[in-house]
């Protein structure tokens, strides 16, 4: 039986897939051989967060920008036949349409995380390893590169606001350990942000960490410096004085 994405629970048997960060595929336990292209992981990443049957030509239009209908559903085929090899039965592909077996059980990432980030926010974000899909890059496939950059800014927001909430929950209490932990995950999402940086810095000094404030505080200036080629605000450097 198929478990739909709001119900997948974890098992050792049938699919396991993460698509934070650098997407991987198990099957019973046991990587999928040979997902090194990037279209047959988009494929099978899209697949798995939409689990009911798709007509050809639709996919074909969301994988290629081909020139012709003709030429899309030609490079599908190829694409498919790619797939059928490395995924065995765990795509059913007919002449009309392609989808993920329904007899498989699925536990993937990005569903457990939507549904236990409310509940248990410090598990659910554990799970968030990188940007959804992020190392998978394609050429020609605008639909696909749209739907992905939504999905990525809707996990992205998500952990942010979370982690955003545990700072402060655990700031408020005083267990400033945790607060720091989870500061850290917020700039590894997003390094760019001085006024997160600040705060990290504050957490440590807080904690009575003077030597770990000042290497966060060089950190970002040396981040800031890079990327905006801007030195640190006044409000930054009175911090260490």
């Amino acid at each position: 039986m198929f478990i739909e994405p709001d119900k997948m629970v974890e098992s050792s048997a049938g699919l396991k897939i993460f698509l934070f960060g650098s997407p991987s595929f198990f099957i019973d336990g046991q990587p999928i051989a040979d997902t090194s292209s990037n279209k047959v992981e988009a494929l099978l990443a899209y697949l798995v967060c939409h689990p009911h049957p798709h007509l050809r030509d639709a996919l074909a239009s969301l994988l290629f920008n081909a020139n012709s209908r003709n030429q899309a559903n030609s490079n599908l085929r190829v694409l498919l036949s790619r797939l059928r090899r490395v995924c065995e039965d765990t795509v059913l592909i007919t002449r009309q349409t392609v989808r993920l077996n329904p007899s498989y059980k699925v536990w993937l990432d990005t569903a457990v995380f939507q549904q236990t980030i409310a509940q248990q926010p410090e598990t659910a974000i554990e799970l968030y390893k990188g940007d959804f899909l992020e190392t998978v890059q394609v050429q020609d496939a605008k639909r696909f590169v749209e739907w992905a950059a939504l999905k990525r800014e809707e996990h992205r927001l998500l952990a942010i606001e979370t982690l955003l909430q545990l700072i402060k929950k655990y700031e408020a209490c005083g267990e400033l350990e945790r607060a720091i932990y989870f500061a850290q995950q917020l700039l590894s999402i997003e390094p760019h942000h001085e006024g997160w940086h600040r705060w990290l810095i504050q957490l440590h000094l807080q904690a009575g960490q003077r030597d770990e404030a000042k290497k966060q505080l060089q950190a970002c200036q040396q981040i800031i410096q890079e990327t905006f080629g801007q030195e640190l605000s006044s409000q930054s450097q009175a911090l260490l004085p």
